[in-house]
């Protein structure tokens, strides 16, 4: 009786098991609790605080490989390996122009989609409630072997400014972000 017991709790543990996809699979519904994960250790190459200068600003920009649940999705809500992003932006007098390093993982700026079919380029996305809301997404990619340096390239979304925006009857509108920037790993 005892091993009937442990072979039916063995099968249904098996069967209960959530399934693990692969970072870079691509075209699948995911099923609930699934887990895409980064099984060749991927993100950790990304991981770490980026520096680089544009248009008289200097930017430090932090990734940081995190397990996130789309709980969003409801019945097909799933976890995923994803890169968030947390940057501070500074004058050419080191003044903070912007600053959002201090937010939670969960409230980072900057969120990881996964890579590109073709290319190798990663896919994040960018949503700035203290910006009115701005956003766009990103694509990054290594330039060289050694993979100190990234190229970073920003696609600014269609931003509706409301009333309600702090930057609504500004003479000009702020840009936290590089369009086109190659980062150095620090």
């Amino acid at each position: 009786m005892k091993k009937v017991i442990l072979i039916t709790t063995l099968f249904v543990a098996c069967l209960c098991k959530a399934q693990t996809y692969t970072l870079r699979t691509t075209g699948v519904k995911f099923p609930k609790d699934s887990y895409v994960k980064d099984t060749n250790n991927e993100l950790p190459e990304y991981e770490g605080t980026w520096k680089g200068t544009w248009g008289g600003k200097m930017i430090y920009l932090t990734f940081k490989k995190i397990k996130y649940y789309n709980w969003f999705l409801n019945d097909r809500a799933y976890y995923r390996d994803m890169l968030i992003g947390k940057f501070k932006v500074l004058d050419q007098n080191n003044k903070i122009l912007f600053d959002n390093t201090n937010v939670s993982d969960n409230d980072a700026r900057i969120k990881g989609f996964g890579f590109m079919k073709t290319g190798g380029k990663y896919l994040l996305g960018y949503i700035d409630e203290d910006i009115c809301y701005m956003n766009g997404r990103i694509t990054i990619y290594f330039t060289d072997n050694t993979k100190k340096k990234l190229q970073w390239d920003f696609y600014e979304g269609d931003n509706l400014i409301t009333p309600d925006c702090r930057y609504y009857k500004a003479k000009e509108f702020p840009q936290p972000l590089p369009k086109s920037i190659v980062l150095t790993k620090q």
